[in-house]
């Protein structure tokens, strides 16, 4: 019995008849009872009415909770991937090809993330497109070309690895 005037329709029909068959024969004693029937009716009623919405806010509640749940796991997962790529590339500040690869893999990473980090991905294509020239290559070890390609890969590895480090650490509430 989901439908509330059902049960509200039930609980006042008792009501009446009980009232009507325990009252007097004065007209007096019949409003008395018929009020007091209306009055059980409109209580059951509101009962009913109470306990439907604190079912339906509870469902919202269980709706809420686990859509947090997947919010929260979704995060730890990006966390995750941030700290394997981390872990997985070495850190150099000397060889142009490992920090090219590793500003790639970032790269990559925050691509398909960009829904999660929309801004931190539009820097990044920035900085690898423009400011780091990473599909420029530089010439042969010891000319100036060679060095300016090594200090941009440096430094496009190191901004990355803080990006993916600021990822990977959860946040500490201050």
């Amino acid at each position: 019995m989901d439908d509330p005037y059902i049960i509200i329709g039930l609980v006042g029909s008792l009501a009446s008849v009980a009232g009507l068959a325990i009252s007097a024969p004065t007209a007096k004693s019949r409003f008395v009872h018929a009020i007091y029937g209306f009055v059980i009716s409109v209580v059951a009623g509101g009962a009913v009415l109470y306990g439907q919405s604190m079912e339906r806010q509870l469902e919202e509640a269980r709706r809420a909770a686990e859509a947090s749940k997947s919010e929260i796991a979704r995060l730890s997962s990006i966390q995750a991937h941030a700290e394997s790529i981390l872990d997985s590339m070495r850190y150099t500040t000397t060889h142009v090809g490992e920090n090219r690869g590793f500003i790639l893999a970032t790269f990559t990473f925050l691509e398909t993330h960009k829904d999660r980090f929309p801004e931190a991905y539009e820097v990044a294509k920035r900085l690898v497109m423009d400011g780091l020239r990473i599909t420029e290559s530089a010439g042969s070890v010891g000319t100036d070309g060679f060095y300016d390609e090594r200090k941009r890969m440096e430094d496009g590895a190191t901004t990355m690895r803080q990006l993916l480090k600021g990822i990977a650490s959860p946040r500490q509430e201050t």
